[in-house]
């Protein structure tokens, strides 16, 4: 009759692993607070309104993308630097694992996902970032019902939040991701809220 290793080791007595510290796998509830307070759709929405207050179309269309390249760098910033800060189990595990050659292999598309997940999830309403693909070439995801673009409508007018000047917003933030962890990859929107009702971002790697 064969030997049962198995059930052999599971005889023996083994170390029980103690983590260093308590793990957290949730976003911490003061980084998103933080974020809020300085990108809550509200008063982004409230600062557009004054920087095309008085402008003709043309010259508010050009004032707000300028103003929504400025601001999504600023929102992406503020949220790489309170992700590290505020640091979870779940990306130190990405973090840790290295190929055989020493080299993190996780980054994309983890690293990237994780920042867009704390940019949108502590300024939106909804409580999941719909990902639509991800893999070792692209990460895509939709913004459905954007709570900006709502107040956009209110606090400019529907007239002009149909410009989709906001999708710079967006579009600056990930380029500033992007500058971040040094990846290259091309930033692509193929769907907008005012053609099929939600957008929808892409980065593929080069």
């Amino acid at each position: 009759m064969a030997q049962d290793y198995f059930a052999e080791l599971k005889k023996q007595p083994y170390p029980l692993f103690i983590a260093p510290k308590p793990y957290s796998f949730d976003m911490n509830e003061d980084m998103v607070q933080m974020i809020r307070k300085d990108f809550d759709p509200d008063k982004v929405a409230n600062a557009l309104a004054a920087a095309i207050q008085g402008k003709s179309k043309a010259d508010a269309r050009k004032a707000g993308e300028a103003f929504f390249k400025d601001m999504g760098e600023k929102w992406m910033r503020k949220s790489i630097q309170l992700g590290d800060e505020y640091s979870d189990r779940t990306i130190e595990m990405v973090l840790e694992t290295v190929d055989r050659q020493g080299k993190q292999f996780l980054i994309f598309p983890h690293v990237l996902q994780r920042y867009v997940e704390i940019a949108y999830l502590a300024t939106q309403d909804f409580l999941k970032v719909p990902i639509t693909l991800n893999n070792m070439d692209e990460l895509s995801y939709r913004i459905p019902k954007c709570a900006l673009y709502k107040k956009i409508g209110e606090k400019a007018g529907e007239d002009f939040a149909k410009l989709m000047t906001c999708k710079d917003y967006c579009l600056s933030a990930l380029a500033t991701a992007q500058k971040q962890t040094n990846i290259d990859i091309l930033v692509d929107q193929p769907a907008t809220t005012v053609k099929e009702g939600f957008c929808e971002f892409s980065m593929r790697k080069m």
